[in-house]
């Protein structure tokens, strides 16, 4: 299939992946630099501005709480949003478990790439510590520490691995016959 799979015939490549783990620099990407794929009416997983907006507080682990990587609750929601084909209502758990496995394969992906699920592990592990983000100059040594550069690395990272999980589950869906 060559490369990571995650880029195809779509300009820009699938879901606007381009713009994760190349994105980097000093600060996090701004939410409209993942869009440009959306804006020309190509699939962009991560052109939906809901997304965009439920997403922010997930920064810190969410809400800046240290728990769970936001990357992490992204990319399970990216999934569910891109999988589920069916009424998400419904008490069919039969229905559910293609969605269900693909997000439990994500998370010890995760786990197993990034080292750790919350954020204040992969910060401490990776910056030395934990940086309060609602202190000014904490903030100022974060950025000094390469903080954004390590957070972009490890949401472009979820972000493609999501993306080619709902791909492979697509492609698996279609090739299914339909009876």
């Amino acid at each position: 299939r060559g490369g990571s799979g995650a880029t195809g015939s779509v300009p820009g490549g699938k879901f606007g992946l381009e713009c994760g783990e190349a994105g980097g620099g000093r600060e996090h990407r701004p939410p409209t630099a993942c869009r440009r794929p959306a804006k020309r009416g190509e699939p962009a997983l991560l052109g939906h501005d809901l997304l965009i907006h439920a997403i922010n507080a997930l920064s810190g682990g969410i809400a800046g709480t240290r728990n769970h990587c936001g990357a992490l609750i992204g990319g399970i929601m990216a999934i569910g949003l891109g999988m589920v084909q069916y009424d998400a209502r419904t008490a069919d758990p039969v229905a559910r478990k293609p969605v269900t496995a693909a997000a439990k394969s994500f998370y010890r992906w995760f786990e197993k790439e990034i080292g750790h699920a919350r954020c204040y592990d992969i910060r401490e592990v990776n910056l030395g510590r934990f940086f309060d983000m609602d202190d000014p100059e904490e903030a100022k040594k974060f950025a000094a520490a390469g903080g954004h550069e390590l957070c972009a690395r490890v949401v472009g990272k979820a972000a493609r691995k999501a993306a080619e999980i709902i791909l492979e589950a697509r492609e698996a869906q279609a090739a299914v016959p339909r009876s």
